[in-house]
């Protein structure tokens, strides 16, 4: 029996509207009903998370959330951080010179939300995708060596993002996990953080192995916690590579791909 189900949310759970439909709702609902943990795993931060929470009935004392590709767990009542496999301010300072460098926008997440050193259009779309309103700071007099930095982003037009992305010196590549999880998104990590660690050290917490965990995703960013899983599901609209590494496919986000994988393998 699975224990565990961890949903990717941007192109899993939310449809193309950015809406949670009543069907995966109800699916949610009655696979809790049923003793199973569900838990949002995602690549946003925290505050681009809670208003969902609400909708799925996941606050609450002994419930968790993954954010910032697992590298945050946090308990939905209060938000507490359980778990921090992240940055700091030193990385984000070194990230900021290299996107002004060669020419990225920049925003990052911290436990409060996401800031920048800049309005640009990036912060834009952060506030009018996410729901997020990125606060302007000084990263050289706000900001501390040590401050937690949850996840940095780089941002650009999809086509001069495919080629900003050759600019990059390998030697970020290997200080850093960085994944492109949109056409326009670039992430930097933490070298150990992704998913499938959140996962694992949720269900570490928990008691709970991995063959009792259904992942479902969509993007580059699930690849871990899909491979980790005991279970690992693909969205219909996800890429090729997650669906050849997928042990089954759903349907995709516009028609409750979430909610039928929930009704196959669960109820």
């Amino acid at each position: 029996m699975y224990k565990l189900l961890a949903v990717d949310m941007d192109g899993t759970l939310l449809n193309s509207n950015r809406t949670i439909s009543k069907r995966n709702k109800e699916a949610i609902k009655k696979a809790m009903e049923k003793g199973v943990r569900v838990v949002i795993t995602s690549g946003r931060g925290l505050k681009g998370l809670d208003n969902f929470l609400d909708e799925v009935k996941l606050r609450g004392e002994n419930q968790y959330l993954i954010a910032n590709n697992g590298g945050t767990i946090y308990r939905t009542n209060d938000f507490e951080c359980i778990a921090y496999k992240g940055l700091n301010g030193r990385d984000l300072v070194k990230a900021h010179a290299l996107s002004k460098k060669i020419g990225l926008n920049m925003i990052a997440y911290t436990h409060n939300g996401a800031i920048s050193a800049e309005e640009n259009e990036f912060t834009k779309f952060e506030k009018e995708y996410v729901g997020n309103t990125v606060k302007i700071l000084d990263f050289n007099s706000d900001i501390e060596e040590e401050d937690e930095i949850t996840k940095i982003l780089f941002s650009q037009t999809e086509e001069v993002l495919s080629k900003k992305i050759l600019e990059i010196p390998e030697e970020f590549y290997s200080e850093y996990n960085v994944v492109q999880t949109m056409p326009i998104v670039l992430e930097v990590m933490n070298k150990e953080c992704n998913k499938g660690y959140g996962v694992n050290v949720l269900a570490e917490k928990l008691g709970i192995k991995k063959e009792e965990i259904i992942c479902i995703g969509d993007q580059a960013n699930d690849i871990e916690m899909i491979t980790y899983a005991g279970l690992g599901i693909a969205m219909g609209n996800a890429i090729d590579e997650l669906k050849d590494i997928a042990k089954y496919v759903t349907s995709d986000n516009d028609n409750d791909g979430v909610a039928r994988a929930i009704e196959k393998f669960i109820l």
